[in-house]
């Protein structure tokens, strides 16, 4: 039997080449070449591939994700304190930043129970914090401290706890290996946030009533002068009169402010305190009702216990409160003795001459009508300052709780698996067309003309 050589002339198609170069149909059938050419290694590659991805999802740690939603809506402007002191009008302008303080990351290290085994290297980060302590230990580097330990903890919570704000909502989420702590986590990090917000709020009013105390008495103290002068006695006037202090008849404006904020710091630590118990009493009342629905180890029931377990202990907001409240408590006991040897040192002196009366001169009426003016005003702003505190739990409200995640976010077995294997054919296609173009054999006509930079007339094709 004979073999015939025919000439193929170039067809049609080949125009569409542009300097030699390949189109993509002669593309596709050299890549199917090259795969028919060395289907063993194309087979060998892709199981490799098919393997590693198969690996990879067996060690891989499982990331579970816990997202809340929190509702703030907007203040209403107080007039009578004023914008200068009012709190800010966005409640979500500084959500991010409540959130990720180290106070409260340190906060929520001890309320997740993070530390229970400091040991377990998905704390860290998995393998590759095991990697860098072997790398640590081979270079004779000294093992990490507690503190170590616990700074770097604190600071994979700062990159896992994601804080979005949209206008008027708080999206809290974050990812974790383990479901129970990362709701856990989640719930301390709303209630911290909470907490936060309400003596942001709160405390800033209070200390904008301090203020308003402190001018108060010092407009009380203009007045009775002025009264003095006026009269040649000290008369008495209607109004309320300041927190009279022992040992000082007549205190000053600076001893009422400094009284006014060490009261203001206490009623905070009194305000969280209370909203503390009202969020333990509702998540107990939760408790008694899904006792009736669920067991004692359904996955709801613990997550209540938890809340009720990190409730129970101190509020991160209040330990600094208690620290200021040391601190103010110091220098208004400093200023009381300082304001007691004045008005010693007053009594001591001769008295000045009185004058005869003259009535109530325009001086007095005055000095009256601005001393009230301002007692208006501070009992307004007290008003709104408890209008204020009634209204932050309307204000604040969960309008997506947490809840336990029962799957994990990553990895997804169907489709990382579907991507594996996915790329590992492209990798398996990419690696046989690059190892058959290395060889240097020309088995297409755009390989000729490419490398020959010359047209080619025709192929001789045995039939």
């Amino acid at each position: 039997m004979t073999r015939r050589l025919e000439l193929d002339l170039p067809d049609d198609h080949d125009d569409e080449r542009q300097g030699g170069r390949p189109t993509p149909r002669e593309w596709a059938g050299y890549v199917a070449g090259a795969v028919r050419r060395r289907w063993r290694v194309a087979a060998a590659i892709f199981a490799a591939g098919v393997a590693l991805v198969t690996v990879w999802l067996q060690v891989r740690t499982p990331i579970y994700r816990v997202e809340t939603t929190i509702m703030a809506q907007r203040q209403q402007a107080l007039p009578s304190i004023g914008r200068a002191t009012a709190p800010e009008d966005a409640p979500t302008r500084t959500a991010w930043e409540l959130v990720h303080r180290r106070e409260n990351l340190l906060a929520l290290v001890k309320q997740g129970h993070l530390l229970d085994d400091p040991h377990d290297p998905r704390i860290h980060g998995g393998w590759r914090y095991q990697l860098v302590q072997r790398v640590r230990r081979l270079l004779g580097a000294a093992p990490p401290t507690a503190d170590d330990e616990l700074s770097a903890l604190v600071v994979r919570l700062d990159k896992e706890v994601n804080v979005t704000t949209s206008e008027g909502t708080v999206t809290i989420s974050f990812d974790w290996f383990e479901p129970q702590q990362a709701y856990l986590l989640v719930e301390a990090a709303v209630q911290n946030f909470l907490e936060a917000r309400h003596l942001q709020e709160v405390t800033a009013m209070d200390e904008a009533i301090s203020l308003l105390r402190g001018r108060v008495s010092a407009l009380r103290a203009q007045l009775d002068r002025t009264i003095e002068e006026s009269r040649g006695e000290l008369a008495p006037i209607e109004g309320p009169a300041p927190r009279p202090v022992a040992g000082v008849a007549a205190p000053s404006d600076e001893l009422v402010q400094a009284r006014s904020m060490l009261e203001a710091k206490e009623r905070a630590i009194a305000d969280v305190e209370e909203f503390r118990r009202r969020r333990q009493s509702d998540l107990q009342a939760q408790l008694d009702a899904q006792r009736a629905v669920y067991s004692e180890a359904h996955p709801t029931i613990i997550a209540l216990r938890h809340d009720l377990e990190a409730l129970s202990r101190e509020s991160p907001q209040v330990a600094p409160l208690r620290e200021e409240v040391r601190r103010l408590r110091a220098e208004y006991a400093q200023r009381l003795a300082q304001e007691a040897g004045r008005q010693e040192a007053r009594s001591q002196a001769p008295a000045p001459p009185r004058r005869a009366a003259s009535g109530d001169t325009e001086r007095v009426r005055q000095a009256r009508f601005e001393y009230q003016q301002m007692v208006e005003r501070m009992n307004a702003a007290q008003l709104d300052l408890d209008a204020a505190r009634a209204a932050f739990k309307y204000r604040y409200a969960v309008v997506w709780p947490a809840q336990v995640p029962k799957e994990p976010v990553s990895p997804k077995p169907v489709r990382d698996f579907s991507l594996g294997v996915l790329a590992a054919l492209l990798g398996t296609l990419g690696l046989v067309t690059w190892l058959d173009l290395r060889s240097g054999l020309a088995l297409h006509r755009w390989q000729v003309e490419e490398a020959l930079a010359l047209p080619v007339l025709g192929e001789l094709r045995r039939r």
